[in-house]
């Protein structure tokens, strides 16, 4: 009797995620695709942000792609104690990347505390958050060129000072291996809490924010998911990968990850290692998640990555 309705349990579960799997292609790549900027209204509503972030020396937009965008770009500069910008250089220059449906204005403290050890830090807005434009997510694909497209402006407007390194969190921290991967300019790179490629990160995220209700949802769903989505946004999914980028770059690369991570297990970082061993280095944090790892209450992550850029950007 048991055994009977464990199958039955068993075999109405398959049909409810069956069901849900043949109407759920589309709108599964509709979200995967969709920036915030173009999501659902509350969704859009969160990423809206300020023309210029408080506390900021330069402030400006860069046009970037094809598909054509535009990025806001936002500078902090070390300070005097009084406030005043430093007389001599930085120290270096380390664009800072914000997370999915994030924006720049939450990585303000980073880039302060990057300021306050004497680096330029560059606040950049992804293409589709706060306040940049552009329609599609291609996590880390477009966005990496579109970066470097951004290199290209500082460069012109002799904004970049010193050796070059990015930092990255989550979405931010692909997409910055990708552009390590892609532009020489890049010596060195923080990455915190990235996924190693946009096919293996996908289904457990969208599982995780779901509660478990989207185990219902075989694998083969999510891939064709990916591919629709790839498709809607004009990109090839399977090249956005930090993995393949890793093993592309000379920069030196940090990667943190918290062991409690649920929402991008730190496996992803574990992969990256074991892919570019001779250049990369792994800290791994055994009690912080993917939220808390970002708020970094031990100062932790801090500590290490600015041991990493005045390494090797110094």
């Amino acid at each position: 009797m048991i055994r009977s309705r464990v199958s039955c349990v068993l075999l109405l579960l398959s049909v409810v995620g069956t069901l849900a799997s043949a109407g759920c292609t589309n709108t599964l790549s509709e979200l995967i695709v969709s920036a915030p900027n173009h999501a659902l209204p509350a969704v859009r509503t969160l990423s809206v942000g300020r023309s210029k972030l408080e506390g900021v020396d330069h402030a400006f937009h860069v046009p970037v792609g094809p598909p054509e965008a535009m990025l806001q770009v936002s500078i902090i500069d070390p300070k005097e104690p009084d406030g005043q910008v430093l007389a001599r250089q930085p120290r270096g220059t380390v664009l800072v990347l914000h997370g999915i449906y994030a924006q720049s204005s939450f990585m303000t403290r980073v880039a302060r505390e990057l300021a306050d050890v004497g680096y330029r830090a560059v606040l950049v807005d992804l293409r589709g958050h706060g306040n940049s434009s552009g329609r599609f997510l291609t996590y880390g694909q477009q966005e990496a060129r579109d970066l470097s497209q951004v290199i290209d402006a500082l460069a012109y407007h002799r904004l970049i000072v010193g050796r070059l390194g990015v930092y990255g969190i989550s979405y931010g921290g692909a997409t910055a291996i990708q552009l390590a991967g892609l532009d020489p300019r890049v010596d060195a790179v923080v990455s915190v809490a990235a996924f190693s490629t946009m096919r293996d990160v996908i289904p457990g995220y969208v599982r995780s924010m779901t509660l478990g209700l989207g185990w219902l949802v075989p694998d083969a769903i999510y891939q064709k998911a990916i591919d629709e989505a790839g498709r809607r946004g004009g990109y090839e999914p399977d090249l956005s990968s930090a993995l393949d980028a890793i093993q592309k770059t000379d920069a030196r690369v940090l990667l943190v990850h918290g062991k409690a991570d649920m929402l991008v297990s730190h496996e992803h970082a574990i992969r990256m290692r074991e892919a570019a061993r001779d250049r990369t280095k792994l800290v791994l944090l055994p009690f912080e998640g993917h939220t808390s790892v970002w708020f970094d209450r031990k100062g932790e992550v801090r500590r290490n990555a600015i041991e990493w850029f005045d390494r090797w950007l110094r």
